[in-house]
C-alpha cells in the first residue's frame, strides 16, 4: 500500500523536537511538542490513504503533545481522531476527563476541542482521521475510549482494538486497492461498538448513519454473491428497503448502482493484475457477482471507458515495457 514516510533521523539531533512538531503539525494542526527523554527525539510517521480514511502509524520515544485554542485553525476540521495504542503506554486529557491508555487500547475523540497526549515510554500508535461525514450527528462530550470487562460492550471494543492492532502490522504489507473494503471494515466494526456503547448509557447514536455503515459492511462481504441485492441487504440489516433507500439518498449515486461499482472495481483490479493473467475477463465478472458477460461488459465500458479485453491488454503492455526498460 501506497505509503508517504517522515523521519527526524536525517536533523540534527537538537533540532529534532522541532522537525518533529513541524512533521504532526503538517497533519493535525499545531502542536506544543516536547521530548521526555534525555536521548535525541528519534521519531517517524507514516501515512496511508485507506479508502475514505488516512491512517498513520507513529514511533516516537517518550514525549508530550498539547493542543489548545492559542495552536490556531486545523488544517481541517473534518475528521475526529481515533488513536490505537500499539506499545507503550499513554494518557490522553480532555474535556476534565483522564484515559489511560495500555497496548491494544484505543479512543475517539474531537481535536477541535483542547487536549494532551502523554506517552512516558517509547510508543507506537496508529492514528486513524475518521471524516465526520461517515460519522454524521455523532456528538462526543469529551474523549469515548475502548473498555474492558465481560459484557457485550467491552467485548466489541477488544475486537475492534484487536483489529486495529492487526491492520497496524499489516498495512505497510497490504497491496494497492484493498483501501476501500479495509476502510468500510473499520467504520463497521467501529458503528456497531459506538451503538452499544452509547445505547449502554442511554445516549441514541442517530440510526441512519450506523445503519449506512452496516450496508456497506455487508454489501464487501457479500459482493461475490449474485444473489446479493437490496432487499437482502434490507432483510439481513432488519430494516424495509424504502428506508434502506432513503439512508443513502444523498449519495451521489443509488445503493444498487453503488452495489455494481463495488463489483466492477473488484474486477478491474483483477484483470490488471498479472495473477490473474490466465483468466478471462467472464470468469473473473462471474467471480465477482454477475450474472451476465454482456451485463459485466456493457457497464464496464460505461465506467471505465474501455472494454475488460482491452483492460488486460492496457495491463500485458504496461508490464512488458517496464520489464524491457
Amino acid at each position: 500500500m501506497h505509503t508517504t514516510h517522515w523521519s527526524t533521523n536525517r536533523v540534527f539531533a537538537c533540532e529534532r523536537a522541532d522537525a518533529w512538531s513541524s512533521i504532526n503539525t503538517r497533519y493535525f494542526g499545531r502542536l506544543r511538542v516536547s521530548s521526555l527523554d534525555d536521548e535525541p527525539l528519534d521519531a517517524s510517521l507514516d501515512t496511508y490513504d485507506v479508502g475514505a480514511l488516512r491512517m498513520f502509524s507513529i514511533t516516537a520515544p517518550a514525549h508530550h503533545v498539547a493542543r489548545d485554542n492559542t495552536c490556531g485553525e486545523l488544517p481541517t476540521e473534518e475528521f475526529y481522531k481515533l488513536v490505537l495504542q500499539v506499545s507503550g503506554r499513554g494518557v490522553v486529557e480532555q474535556e476534565h476527563r483522564r484515559v489511560e491508555l495500555q497496548p491494544g487500547e484505543w479512543i475517539l475523540y474531537d481535536p477541535r476541542a483542547p487536549y494532551t497526549i502523554t506517552n512516558r515510554e517509547r510508543c507506537a500508535l496508529l492514528v486513524t482521521q475518521v471524516p465526520r461525514a461517515l460519522l454524521s450527528g455523532l456528538k462526543l462530550s469529551g474523549p469515548l475510549a475502548g473498555q474492558a470487562g465481560h459484557d457485550n460492550v467491552a467485548g466489541l471494543h477488544g475486537v475492534f482494538g484487536t483489529y486495529l492492532r492487526a491492520l497496524s502490522e499489516q498495512l505497510p504489507s497490504l497491496p494497492d486497492g484493498v483501501g476501500q473494503a479495509i476502510s468500510e471494515s473499520v467504520m463497521g466494526l467501529l458503528g456497531s461498538t459506538l451503538v452499544e456503547t452509547f445505547r449502554r448509557v442511554g445516549e441514541p447514536l442517530p440510526l441512519p448513519s450506523v445503519l449506512k455503515l452496516r450496508a456497506q459492511q455487508y454489501i464487501q462481504a457479500h459482493l461475490c454473491e449474485p444473489d446479493l441485492s437490496i432487499q437482502g441487504v434490507a432483510d439481513a440489516l432488519r430494516c424495509s428497503r424504502r428506508y434502506l433507500h432513503k439512508v443513502f439518498e444523498t449519495d451521489p449515486v443509488g445503493l444498487e448502482r453503488q452495489i455494481w461499482n463495488a463489483r466492477l472495481e473488484r474486477c478491474h483490479k483483477a484483470l490488471m493484475n498479472e495473477v490473474h493473467v490466465g483468466r478471462s475477463a467472464g470468469q473473473i465478472a462471474y467471480a465477482w457477482g454477475f450474472k451476465s458477460t454482456a451485463h459485466f461488459c456493457r457497464l464496464f465500458k460505461q465506467h471505465y471507458g474501455m472494454t475488460p479485453g482491452e483492460c488486460q491488454r492496457l495491463s500485458f503492455d504496461s508490464r512488458r515495457t517496464a520489464v524491457l526498460q
